[in-house]
This record gives structure tokens, C-alpha cells and sequence, in this order.
């Protein structure tokens, strides 16, 4: 049933909907939108599977990186997951890792894992990376990567918790060629505040499940289903793993830790916030932030508030501003369930529905089947005069007002003002673009996004959410931040992406630009990025209220440079964006952008606009109207 034939609706069920509503805009502001990251990001996690060995070749470890990765982001993790990676990709995203956790503080918690070969020389462990060229043991240390510049990362950024997961006890793949007859890994010292994870002994090997059609390693495995459960504390997560292991593999393979936690650190805090809410404060000298977990705990009160207050509904509108907000929410399936009930012809009311009802607004029970040419009596009219259109009126004011939230989400309040400013290109003061946005570099996770115009410039150009985004007058981007990474963005000049859409398709033109990149660390990379710039003609899906299909200018761009930074580090940078524009809708309906620095991939997502409030494009229905 779509949500303008909804059957009418229970005003006591509307008025908690629009309570929850209310709470849920309120407490998103004041979360800062964790849905879009907020505190996540002092959860800094860097997984790397690699199973791409000439000399042997692994099955699991991608795989394992892979789930991984997922079950930290769902523990509130900002994850860099990387697969088959060199030694110099390795040692870029150490770097990178690093820089991250500093910028996370004091209070925030790295976590490094990694699945594939490892050896220990000399007492050191070497993590090896794919492409290694190593004939003769004294080649190693050249060659792979030394998991002490691990730990040594992590000390240096100086924040509270850290962990570092090896599944890379795995039998030494060039034996043949090395005096050294240990086996494994090598125990580590861990610092202050770290633990150290082993899938198996110091000097033992881990048991292969490549042979038995398993797709994780069975040491992951068992992590993955310890990680997920709420309310355990990191060392009985790795009791609970340990156990398991010892198990499945006939006490042939132990996991071991080398803890020196200070505090206590959950993945996923016990509900009741107790012990989670300051998982360092009492015992650590410094106060700790709450963690991103309790952050996520407070999603899911939202969750389960909204849907106290649609839960009885016969407005699917009110099931579908619940979905909408929360499309894999812990109440989701219900959702769809009732709303196939209530397509169903002639569904009667829940008791608790009815019972909410005042009593002039309860349906009548059907009478019965009256035979031909009998009269059927009128209909029995107990209900106040205008009452009944009253309801209706303010059934369809919250449906408005319900609708918007769909359209716009919790920070889509509409702002234009009376008397909006113009520029020549059509933009309009108070116009707003909502996008979704997928992260394809991850497990496929989506967030949406508002862009809205605030002012527009004397020269035309446009200020977006108060300055955060700085276009040109034509709707093209001068400076902001990165919707995916949060750095800031400055172009000179602007893609000139509109510009092309309106000569069409068969264009290729070279085009350069250079870049200025300030990231959370502060640091600033410049480059001179030169490429070329090609139209096609497409198609592309319309936001919400527009035809599933519009046609479209598919704008291909792709640059590459060499950034240098402020810290005199230099990378090679190569960018793809792809953009389709369907005019007369100024800004672009979908983006796709691929981004890698020295062949190592920095961002794939998507982003696709799904809610449109352009004045220029309701001058143009009015004025087709008046024709």
C-alpha cells in the first residue's frame, strides 16, 4: 500500500511518532550524527589479509580480513581494510594508521590485525607482504615487514588502548632457504596499554582449515563469533577464542596474548553502559572519553523508541518514515511484515490499535450481506460534525510532515527564506541536495548526507551548510570537505563539470588542476593533477518525486600528480571521479569517486541523490502549469 492511501490513522500514534521524531532530530544533533561516523572515528582499526604468495599461495586470509573488517566497523571501528598488499603499500598504511590514531588522542583505540604468512629471524617476527622477492634468510628483514614497527606505531601515538592481532602462525614458507629451524612467531613484549594477540603459541604452528572448504581460518573464525557478543570484556574475548580453538583442533593449537591493558576495553559494551560508559577512567590517571559503542548503544534506544511509536500503526507512512531512518534496524523485518498486512484486502485493526482509538473514530464491524432487493440501512453517524475532517486534516499535516523526514532525514529542516537570493545559474538560497553515499572500499555501507545552499556571493558563488562547502557560481567545487574522508578540499580550478554537461556528450578535453588536501593531523598536500575530461550520454536514477530514469551526461575524469606535503613526504596520486548530470538539476545525481596514492586504493564510493528542493525546478513546473 503506498503511503497516500493509507487508511487513517490513530492520532495518539501520530503524536508519539512525531514525539519520536522530534527526539530523534534532537538526539542525532546532539550525537553528532554517529550514523555518519561521530565518535567512530577515535576507534581506528587497519586489517590486512594477504593470500597472494608466488611461492605459497594462502586461501583464508583474505576472507578472514574481510569479515573482520566488518565486525569492527560494527563495533564502531573506522576500518583501512587492504588485501594483497606490497611492502611498500604495507608501510604507507602504517604511516597512515599512525597518523590516525594521533589524531584520535589519548582516548581513543588502534587495532591492527593482519592474516597471512609471518616468520620469526633472530627472535623478531616479519610479516611478509605479496610480491616479496626472498631467496636466503638474511633477506628478510629487507624484504617484509617488522610487526615491532606495529607496536612501535601505536606507542608512539600515545592513545590508551591498543591491539594487535596476528593470524600468522602459519608454516614458514621459505624454509627451504633459511638456517633457522623456529617455527611461528616470537612473543612481543607488549607496551603499556597494549595486547598483543597470537592465533597460536609462540613457536607453534596454526592448524589448516584451507583443506576442509572453510572460509575463514579457524582462528578467526572462533574470533569472529567472541567479537560480536555484547558485554564481553577484551580478555574474555580471547578466552572464549582460545577455548574454542583448543576444541576444534584437538588441543593441537592454542592462541595466546601477552596483555598489558590498563582498563577495561569492550567491543560492544553491556547495555546497562556501566562498566562501558568510561572503560579506562577509573583505573587510568587521565579521564577517558565514552566510547564510540556507547555511542552506537544510544542508535539503538532511538531505534527502538521509534518503533514503540509505529509499532500498532495502520499508516504505512509511519512504517516507512521507521524504515527509512533505520533500513537494518533491530525492528526492520517487523516493519515490512506489517506493512504486507496491511496491503492485504480488508485487514482489520489491532486490538491495540482500536483500543487507542477515540470512540467515534473505531471502524464499524461489517454488517451483514444484505440479499437483493433489500435496502442497506445508512450508516450509523456518531462522530461529531467536522470531526471526522479534522482528523483528516491533521492525518495529512503529520503525513506532510512525516514525508519530509523521509525525504530529508533528520537534518533536513527546510530554510530557504522569504525573499531567497538568486545567482544567474539558478541556484537559489535555502535550495538542498540530499545524497546517499555507499562505500564500496568497505563491506558496502551507506550514509546519507545534506548539501544546502546558504548564500549566494555577489559574484554568484554559492556558500553550502554554513561555509563547509564553497562552490563556484555555477555549482562547481571551489573548496570543502570530503564527504568520505572529512579533509578539506581546495581546487584551483573548479572541475568543470557543468560546463561540459551543457556542451554534451563526444567531449574530450584535457584539463589541470592543483589540489590542496588539509587532513585531520593537519597536515597539508599540494598537487598538480593533469588529465583529461570525457562525455558520453547515460542515464541515471532520479531522487525521490522524479522519474526512476533520467537522461543524463556521464563525465568522466581522471587526473594524476605528484602530492608533496607539508611533512616533505611525496606520493603519487591517482584519481577517477565519474559524474552524471541531468540537466536541468544543477548539481550532479549520482558521483562515483576512485582515488589510490602510490597504487594503494584511498577511496571507491558512491554517492546518488536521493531528495531534491531546487527553486528553479518548481519555477518550471508552475510555469508548465500555467500553459
Amino acid at each position: 500500500m503506498h503511503p497516500s492511501t493509507s487508511r487513517l490513522a490513530p492520532p495518539i500514534v501520530l503524536h508519539l511518532l512525531l514525539a519520536g521524531l522530534a527526539w530523534l532530530f534532537a538526539a542525532g544533533a546532539a550525537l553528532g550524527q554517529p550514523a555518519q561516523g561521530g565518535d567512530a572515528a577515535r576507534r581506528i582499526a587497519l586489517v590486512i589479509g594477504n593470500n597472494a604468495y608466488a611461492d605459497a599461495p594462502l586461501a583464508n586470509p583474505i576472507n578472514d580480513a574481510r569479515d573482520m573488517a566488518g565486525a569492527l566497523r560494527d563495533a564502531g571501528f573506522a576500518v583501512t581494510l587492504l588485501t594483497d598488499v606490497d611492502q611498500r603499500q604495507f608501510q604507507l598504511a602504517l604511516r597512515e594508521f599512525g597518523e590516525r590514531l594521533k589524531a584520535a588522542g589519548s582516548g581513543g583505540a588502534g587495532l591492527f590485525y593482519f592474516a597471512g604468512h609471518g616468520v620469526q629471524i633472530k627472535g623478531r617476527n616479519y610479516l611478509i607482504p605479496v610480491r616479496s622477492q626472498i631467496v636466503h634468510e638474511d633477506e628478510v628483514a629487507y624484504a617484509a615487514v617488522d610487526a615491532q614497527a606495529v607496536l612501535d606505531k601505536m606507542e608512539s601515538a600515545g592513545n590508551g588502548t591498543n591491539i594487535v592481532i596476528l593470524d600468522a602462525c602459519r608454516n614458514n614458507p621459505f624454509v627451504r632457504s633459511m638456517r633457522s629451524s623456529q617455527q611461528g612467531l616470537a612473543q612481543m613484549d607488549a607496551p603499556v596499554g597494549t595486547l598483543v594477540a597470537y592465533a597460536t603459541a609462540p613457536g607453534s604452528v596454526a592448524f589448516d582449515t584451507s583443506r576442509t572448504g572453510s572460509p575463514n581460518g579457524l582462528y578467526t573464525t572462533h574470533l569472529l563469533g567472541a567479537l560480536r557478543q555484547r558485554g564481553l570484556k577484551v580478555e574474555d574475548v580471547f578466552k572464549q577464542v582460545r577455548a574454542g580453538v583448543l576444541r576444534a583442533s584437538g588441543n593441537k593449537q592454542m592462541p595466546w596474548e601477552a596483555s598489558a591493558l590498563v582498563g577495561d576495553f569492550y567491543f560492544h559494551p553491556p547495555r546497562d553502559g556501566g562498566a562501558a560508559a568510561a572503560p579506562a577512567a577509573a583505573q587510568a590517571p587521565a579521564a577517558q572519553p565514552a566510547p564510540p559503542a556507547a555511542t552506537l548503544d544510544a542508535q539503538a534506544t532511538l531505534d527502538d523508541a521509534l518503533w514503540e511509536a509505529v509499532k500498532d500503526s495502520r499508516s504505512s507512512a509511519e512504517l516507512y518514515a521507521y524504515l527509512n531512518r533505520f533500513p537494518s534496524g533491530r525492528h526492520a523485518r517487523e516493519a515490512r511484515r506489517r506493512l504486507l498486512d496491511l496491503a492485504q484486502p480488508g485487514g482489520a485493526p489491532s486490538p491495540s490499535v482500536t483500543a487507542a482509538l477515540p470512540a467515534a473514530l473505531v471502524p464499524e464491524p461489517p454488517g451483514p450481506i444484505m440479499p437483493p432487493g433489500f435496502t442497506t440501512p445508512p450508516p450509523r453517524t456518531s462522530t461529531a460534525a467536522g470531526a471526522y475532517e479534522a482528523a483528516r486534516a491533521a492525518e495529512a499535516a503529520a503525513g506532510a510532515r512525516i514525508e519530509d523526514a523521509v525525504r530529508w532525514g533528520a537534518r533536513g529542516g527546510n530554510a530557504r527564506p522569504p525573499d531567497p537570493r538568486r545567482n544567474s545559474t539558478g541556484f537559489a538560497e535555502g535550495d538542498r541536495y540530499r545524497y546517499l553515499k555507499t562505500d564500496f572500499f568497505g563491506p558496502g555501507s551507506t550514509t546519507d548526507y545534506l548539501w544546502q545552499v546558504d548564500r549566494i556571493e555577489p559574484d554568484g558563488s554559492l556558500w553550502v551548510n554554513g561555509g563547509r562547502q564553497r562552490l563556484d557560481a555555477l555549482g562547481q567545487r571551489r573548496g570543502g570537505n570530503d564527504e568520505h574522508t572529512g579533509a578539506w578540499l581546495d581546487f584551483s580550478p573548479a572541475l568543470p563539470l557543468l560546463e561540459a554537461a551543457q556542451r554534451g556528450s563526444g567531449l574530450v578535453l584535457p584539463i589541470t588542476t592543483t589540489v590542496r588536501i588539509r587532513d585531520a593531523s593537519g597536515q597539508i598536500e599540494q598537487a598538480t593533477l593533469a588529465g583529461i575530461l570525457r562525455t558520453s550520454a547515460d542515464s541515471a536514477r532520479g531522487p525521490r518525486g522524479m522519474p526512476d530514469l533520467l537522461p543524463a551526461v556521464k563525465i568522466e575524469v581522471e587526473l594524476a600528480g605528484i602530492g608533496q606535503r607539508t611533512d616533505g613526504m611525496t606520493r603519487s596520486l591517482q584519481w577517477k571521479h565519474t559524474y552524471w548530470i541531468a540537466l536541468p538539476l544543477l548539481l550532479p545525481v549520482v558521483i562515483e569517486i576512485q582515488e589510490s596514492a602510490d597504487g594503494l586504493t584511498r577511496q571507491h564510493t558512491r554517492h546518488e541523490l536521493i531528495a531534491i528542493d531546487q527553486l528553479s525546478l518548481a519555477d518550471a513546473a508552475s510555469a508548465g502549469g500555467r500553459r
